[in-house]
């Protein structure tokens, strides 16, 4: 019997040794062991009913699959290529699936919004883009950093050796990116409150750290055939590690959701496509019947409901990580 019990494990052995060669490359499970599991319900369920169900599929991407599936996360921005096109009156998308860039047509110049991983992605990327579309690299005039990690600025040191552009990034952001090999010769600093009106398009910003201390936000206007909108872009929401980031975090999404209102922001721009559904967004611009509504269009209360659930998504991950905050 005892030999029979030890064939017995062996076998189970040897099985469990199989199926761990044969799915390696399968993502592990994600776990919490300092979870505070009230907490997690408490705000994951806030969450859910700030989003309603028009907002499902955000707080779905910011609360659970963020959290709990990292890795099918990531893979909702795995790198690849994205055809340049017109989202409003010229406003432009000219990123790839991994990062957004965004080009704004003023009259006098363009505004580009980030730059892209590095310096082949901006030449071959992000320039063939403009081109395309009907402008040269010449044609960027500014360049807007909206925070300090490596997929939005990698690429504006060659913008800035090729094209000049005058670059803007906040205070935070340039003392951090000064010290990265590569990165681009600080510039323009901008300020909390700074207004920046370029040609026929005026540009609100706000520093709203928490995703990264320099984190940067804009409201400016958008036309969709000549019907006037608002637009809110804010700088990074994906959730940091530290507890006391978070809470700037959070802070800054309530800040800027007020700010919003008063704005009466009814458009949502994000950096990148996972954050605002700009893939979904460009294929519902396709098949757009006339007269039909345009999708980066939410309306002011899911504006702002969508700032305020993420918010709470940064509260359900400090509880899922054990972590008390302060706000």
């Amino acid at each position: 019997m005892k030999t029979n019990a030890v064939k017995l494990w062996s076998l189970c052995a040897a099985l469990t040794g199989f199926a761990e060669a044969q799915f390696q490359d399968f993502f592990n499970i994600t776990t919490f062991p300092n979870e505070q599991k009230e907490n997690v319900t408490k705000w994951l369920n806030e969450a859910r009913a700030t989003a309603g169900p028009a907002l499902s599929a955000y707080f779905g991407h910011r609360c659970i699959l963020g959290q709990v599936y990292p890795e099918l996360s990531s893979a909702t921005q795995l790198s690849g290529f994205i055809a340049p096109r017109e989202v409003f009156d010229n406003l432009y998308y000219i990123g790839q699936s991994a990062v957004s860039a965004w080009a704004y047509d003023t009259g006098e110049g363009l505004v580009v919004f980030d730059a892209l991983n590095n310096a082949a992605e901006a030449e071959g990327i992000l320039v063939p883009a403009l081109e395309k579309l009907g402008f040269a690299g010449t044609d960027i005039k500014h360049l807007v950093i909206t925070h300090e990690h490596f997929d939005h600025y990698g690429g504006a040191r060659w913008l800035q050796d090729n094209f000049h552009p005058a670059t803007y990034a906040s205070a935070p952001a340039w003392a951090a990116m000064v010290n990265v090999a590569g990165g681009p010769v600080q510039d323009k600093v901008i300020a909390e409150g700074d207004v920046l009106t370029i040609g026929n398009v005026t540009f609100n910003f706000y520093v709203t750290p928490g995703h990264t201390p320099g984190s940067l936000s804009t409201i400016f206007k958008v036309y969709d055939n000549g019907v006037e909108h608002t637009a809110g872009f804010y700088g990074g929401t994906g959730i940091p590690s530290a507890a006391a980031a978070k809470d700037q975090q959070i802070a800054s999404m309530n800040r800027f959701a007020d700010l919003a209102k008063e704005a009466n922001v009814d458009t949502l721009i994000a950096n990148h496509q996972n954050q605002d559904r700009s893939l979904y967004h460009f294929d519902l611009l396709d098949h757009r019947p006339d007269g039909g509504d345009h999708p980066y269009v939410i309306g002011g209360d899911a504006f702002d409901r969508y700032l305020r659930m993420n918010g709470q998504c940064v509260r359900v991950k400090a509880a899922r990580d054990g972590q008390f905050l302060q706000t």
